[in-house]
């Protein structure tokens, strides 16, 4: 009978074994965080360049690896590398890899001396070519490509940390006009929209710098920043703020008017038009974002739009089902020419391209002829090939340059993208008239206040570049990827000039000149 008194009732013992559980779960993700955080603490840092033996040249775009062909880095336009080694690799090796030269293994303690390296080109041995590279012709090569892709560079379940570059620059003429053809704001005439004009610079330029990890399970990702650095956010800002605050008693009134059912804002051009709405939800996220409770140091971004923007980015470039690879998928659109040289001291097929009638890219990507793996591929548009030409009632698009660089690198039995370089220039334009009214609703036709009609001639050509390089990836569990908790939000640093010293978690791709040499209006 006493027993019955020390008796739990089972809804409470049940509860207890779900906070055990959560506990054990919590004890779990610390343990794996502290993990990572004690590996990328405890470092060397390597740097030099990479050249060519008997020319000097420097050798772009270099793969730099550990003698377990893990990790990893690649030297930049420069040549330049920079890699940070952990402790517990000093003994090792590293692996510097190009394709048509011979891999040179050096001691991870001698380039800490002298990190400057320098490689042969392979000598080909006809005699050494094997029979059937030979008999197989370019486009039997590219079926066997597109046929051994899913299982070359399968989608798996993995931890990817990464290194995200972004730059963009877009020229703003003194030819591009905004006139203000007739008015009836009090406020808002010619003289106002001349001063707003004058505010926005020659050269509106950002670079934005993320380290994140990437988890990847099925078709689920999510995002972990680890640290982001920007060089441009702050004066963007502040043009911003400038303008806004020439445009108070229009942006105030448009506010209000959200404020008032009777009243709204229409904006239209020829038959199109719309109506000026605003979603309090978003306008929040958007002010929150754009700065970090007055911190004038650092500012947020939102984590689904870097992972977004990330994964975009890796399908577009290198994914088989990306029209950007249509000179695999589509080779009836290509000429082919192939050869054969040596990487990492293996023999892999290289296999020029250019244009037919209907392609658009000419370049050259290499592939194992051991398994028919993508190891590497250079594309870009072929003189004269433009895509996405629009030009419909006054408002013109095409982009009108692209280039791309892939490097993968082998784990186990497959591939993965291990470095990404991306160009792109796209042109714009507005050539056309434009009328936005204030209005009050009224029972039969609504009466309209304030009217201003206005005429745009303006042109762009804005440039982007990306880089990406994978510095570690690991294979990631359905248990480790539910207790990932993606933040809402990312802080990015504000910078206001390039330093060596500005990362916390070191350099992994050395900047260019430009990058280096470059300095923010501030603020």
């Amino acid at each position: 009978m006493l027993l019955r008194h020390y008796h739990f009732p089972l809804a409470l013992f049940l509860t207890i074994l779900i906070y055990i559980h959560e506990f054990m779960r919590l004890l779990f993700f610390v343990f794996f965080i502290v993990c990572n955080l004690l590996v990328w603490a405890q470092k060397e840092t390597i740097s030099g360049k990479v050249l060519d033996v008997e020319t000097g040249f420097v050798l772009p775009f270099a793969s730099i690896s550990f003698n377990d062909f893990s990790g990893g880095s690649v030297s930049n336009a420069e040549g330049i590398y920079v890699m940070d080694i952990p402790v517990h690799r000093l003994e090792d090796s590293l692996y510097f890899s190009y394709m048509g030269y011979e891999t040179l293994r050096a001691s991870i303690k001698s380039l800490l001396i002298d990190g400057n390296v320098s490689l042969h080109s392979a000598l080909i041995d006809l005699a050494e070519i094997p029979v059937y590279s030979q008999t197989l012709n370019t486009l039997e090569i590219i079926k066997l490509v597109r046929e051994n892709f899913p299982k070359n560079h399968p989608k798996v379940n993995q931890i990817q940390r990464i290194f995200y570059h972004s730059y963009n620059n877009t020229p703003f003429s003194e030819a591009n006009r905004m006139e203000v053809l007739k008015t009836s704001f009090a406020d808002l005439d010619q003289g106002l929209v001349d001063e707003v004009l004058e505010v926005i610079p020659e050269d509106i330029k950002s670079y934005r710098d993320v380290i994140v990890d990437l988890y990847s399970y099925d078709a689920q990702k999510k995002i972990i920043s680890i640290e982001g650095i920007s060089l441009q956010e702050s004066t963007t800002l502040s043009i911003q703020k400038q303008i806004e605050k020439k445009l108070l008693s229009l942006t105030e009134d448009i506010e209000d008017s959200f404020e008032d059912d009777r009243l709204y804002y229409k904006l239209s051009s020829g038959i199109i038009s719309t109506k000026l709405e605003i979603d309090e939800s978003d306008s929040k996220d958007n002010d929150s974002l754009m700065s970090n409770n007055g911190d004038s140091t650092s500012y947020f971004l939102k984590a689904e739009y870097l992972r977004n923007d990330l994964d975009n980015f890796l399908v577009n470039t290198s994914d088989l089902n990306s029209d950007n690879l249509e000179f695999i998928s589509k080779s009836k659109k290509y000429n082919y020419r192939k050869e054969l040289t040596l990487f990492n001291d293996k023999w892999v097929y290289k296999i020029s391209f250019e244009p037919k009638e209907h392609g658009i890219f000419q370049g050259v990507f290499y592939i194992s002829t051991v398994n028919y793996a993508i190891l590497q591929f250079d594309y870009e548009f072929a003189i004269g090939k433009i895509t996405e030409n629009i030009n419909l009632f006054g408002i013109g698009h095409k982009v009108n340059y692209k280039k791309v660089q892939v490097i993968f690198e082998k784990m186990d039995t497959a591939y993965f993208v291990k470095y990404v370089n991306a160009e792109k220039k796209e042109y714009f334009s507005v050539d056309r008239n434009f009328f936005m009214k204030k209005k009050e609703k009224r029972f039969f036709i609504d009466k309209t206040l304030n009217k201003i009609k206005f005429s745009i001639d303006m042109q762009f050509e804005s440039k982007n570049s990306w880089e990406l390089l994978v510095i570690d990836r690991q294979n990631l569990t359905k248990e480790t990827f539910e207790l990932i908790d993606e933040p809402e939000k990312i802080t990015i640093k504000k910078e206001v000039i390039y330093s060596a010293d500005m990362w916390d978690h070191g350099s992994v791709i050395v900047p260019n000149r430009e990058l280096i040499n470059f300095r923010r209006i501030n603020e």
